[in-house]
C-alpha cells in the first residue's frame, strides 16, 4: 500500500503487507485502516485463548457453535497507519470467523469506518436468496466492531443479514435489521398490531440484486423490483419509482440534495423500459402508499387498522399504519410481511376488491378520506382473529367504514350483525354534505364488543349493506 501527495504527486510512503484485500481498506479523518490476513502464530494463539475463556458461560447450542468456530477460527491482523506519514499507530489481531462467505451468495470480508468505530462484516450483494434467509442459512453471518483509536474489540454478534451492511450515522443497517454502531444492540420498534417490541425491519420486494445506498438525511436508495427508496426519518414505508431499476452493485449516488443514478442495467437479462441515467430531487409526497413489514406474533391484537382493496399500506396523519388487505402479491416473498389472517366471504362467491385514485377521496368528516377510495363488495361475512388461546376475552372499540349505493340504514343492525357480546353500536354519517340534501353515501358503524377469539361480522344482504372500505379495531380503554 502506498500514498501520493495529491498536490505535488510526490511519493509519501509505502507499506509492505502480506495479504491486503481492497475490500478491507477504510479511511478515517487522519488514518488509514486495513486488514492484513497474515498474523503470527503467537498472536493467533493469544486471541484464541481469549475466545476459549468466553466459552465458560455458554451452554447447549451456543457452546457447540462457539467450539465449532474455534476449530476453524479465521484470525487476521487489523492495522492503522497515519495517512500523511505511513507511521503505524497500532496492529491488533482480530477474530473475523463467519464474517465472510457464509451461505450462498459469497460475501468477502469488508471494513468500514464511522465516527471512531471500525466495522467488519461480509460484502454480500445478492438479494435472490430469500428462501435461504427464511431457512436460517444466514444466521451465522457475523459483524465485529473495533475501536478505531487502538483496535479494541467493542462487540461482535451474529446478525443474520441478507446483503452488505451500511453505516448511517450511529446505526448499522444489516438488511433487514438495524444495530447500534457502538454497542451492537439491535434496534426495535412497536408492532403495529400487538404493540409488542419487535426487531426493526425493512422489506424490499421483487427481484433485487445490489445493496443499499444511504444519505445523511436518512434516505435509503435500493432496488426492490424497481428503483425504490425509504425515508428513515418518517418511516413511511418502501416506495417505488416504477419502470426503472438500479444496477447490480452500487449506482445510486446521493449528494448535495440530489440522487444521481447512472445507467447500469444495460446488458442484464432484467429488462426495464427506462434504460437511462436519472437524477432525482426532493418533492412533496403525492401518493403515500408504501410497503411496511414486521416480525413477531399477531395475537393478541391491541389495535388493527385495515384498508380493504388498497394498493399498499399507508400512515394516517397521526402516524398510525393502515395495512392493505388482501396483501399485495409482491409482499409475499419474505418472512417479514404482516400476513393478516382475515377471512372475507363474498355473497356471490366471487372476490371483488376495487380502488380508485386517492385524489378522488370524498369529502368526509374523517382524518383520512382516502380510506373510502378502496374496498370489498359484496361481502357476506368477515372473520378477524383478535385473541389467541389463553389470551382471554377483551372489550374492543370497532369501527367499520362503508360506502353506500343506496339510502343509509337508520340502525346499525340493518348494516351488519356482530358476533360476541355487543355492548353498544350505532351508525355515524361522515359525509359533510349529507345534511344539505346530498344523501349519505359514506358512513362508519361504531360498536363496543367483547371478544374472546375472532371478531365475526355478518353483513346484511342488499345495497344497504354497503361496500366495506376499512376496519378499525382497538382495545377499549
Amino acid at each position: 500500500m502506498f500514498a501520493i501527495d495529491a498536490q505535488t504527486g510526490a511519493h509519501l510512503w509505502q507499506y509492505e503487507g502480506q495479504n491486503i484485500s481492497h475490500h478491507t481498506i477504510a479511511i478515517g479523518p487522519k488514518e488509514v485502516f486495513f486488514i492484513d490476513s497474515s498474523i503470527t502464530s503467537e498472536r493467533r494463539e493469544e486471541i484464541l485463548k481469549q475466545d476459549k475463556t468466553a466459552l465458560v458461560g455458554l451452554e447447549g447450542k451456543e457452546r457447540e457453535l462457539a467450539e465449532e468456530r474455534l476449530k476453524k477460527a479465521d484470525v487476521r491482523q487489523a492495522i492503522a497507519l497515519v495517512a500523511r506519514t505511513g507511521e503505524k499507530l497500532w496492529a491488533q489481531g482480530v477474530d473475523v470467523t463467519d464474517c465472510s462467505d457464509i451461505g450462498i451468495g459469497g460475501g468477502k470480508l469488508t471494513l468500514m469506518y464511522q465516527d471512531g468505530v471500525l466495522l467488519l462484516c461480509g460484502a454480500n450483494a445478492n438479494g435472490h436468496y430469500w428462501n435461504q434467509f427464511i431457512a436460517g442459512e444466514f444466521s451465522r453471518r457475523r459483524m465485529v466492531a473495533l475501536q478505531a483509536n487502538d483496535g479494541y474489540k467493542l462487540w461482535a454478534r451474529d446478525a443474520n443479514y441478507m446483503n452488505r451492511p451500511i453505516v448511517m450515522g450511529n446505526q448499522v443497517l444489516a438488511e433487514p435489521w438495524i444495530y447500534d454502531l457502538r454497542s451492537g444492540v439491535q434496534k426495535t420498534r412497536k408492532h403495529p398490531i400487538t404493540g409488542a417490541e419487535v426487531p426493526w425491519t425493512l422489506m424490499r420486494t421483487g427481484h433485487h440484486c445490489g445493496m443499499f445506498t444511504g444519505a445523511d438525511s436518512g434516505m435509503l436508495m435500493f432496488r426492490s423490483g424497481d428503483t425504490a427508496f425509504f425515508d428513515m426519518e418518517t418511516e413511511s414505508g418502501v416506495k417505488h419509482f416504477a419502470g426503472h431499476r438500479l444496477g447490480c452493485w452500487i449506482n445510486a449516488i446521493p449528494a448535495e440534495g440530489l440522487v444521481m443514478i447512472p445507467e447500469a442495467s444495460a446488458g442484464c437479462v432484467c429488462q426495464f423500459s427506462i434504460a437511462a441515467t436519472i437524477v432525482m430531487e426532493p418533492r412533496e409526497p403525492k401518493r403515500d402508499w408504501a410497503i411496511h413489514s414486521a416480525v413477531g406474533a399477531l395475537l393478541p391484537v391491541k389495535q388493527l387498522l385495515v384498508n380493504f382493496g388498497a394498493p399498499g399500506d399507508r400512515r394516517d396523519p397521526s402516524g398510525e399504519i393502515w395495512l392493505a388487505f388482501p396483501r399485495p402479491r409482491p409482499y409475499r416473498e419474505s418472512s417479514l410481511d404482516i400476513e393478516l389472517p382475515i377471512v372475507a366471504t363474498f355473497a356471490n362467491g366471487t372476490t371483488d376488491y376495487w380502488n380508485v385514485r386517492d385524489t378522488e377521496a370524498p369529502a368526509v368528516d374523517v382524518a383520512s378520506p382516502w380510506l373510502f377510495t378502496s374496498g370489498a363488495e359484496p361481502l357476506s361475512k368477515l372473520s378477524v382473529p383478535l385473541r389467541g388461546a389463553g389470551d382471554g376475552a377483551a372489550v374492543y372499540d370497532v369501527k367499520i367504514y362503508l360506502r353506500h349505493d343506496g339510502p343509509l340504514p337508520a340502525e346499525a343492525d340493518a348494516i351488519a350483525k356482530l358476533g360476541g357480546e355487543v355492548i353498544e353500536s350505532k351508525v355515524v354519517v361522515v359525509d359533510r354534505d349529507a345534511q344539505a340534501g346530498g344523501g349519505a353515501k359514506n358512513s362508519v358503524l361504531t360498536a363496543k364488543v367483547k371478544v374472546a377469539g375472532d371478531l365475526v361480522v355478518d353483513f346484511v344482504s342488499g345495497a344497504a349493506g354497503g361496500k366495506l372500505c376499512a376496519l378499525e379495531v382497538r382495545v377499549a380503554e
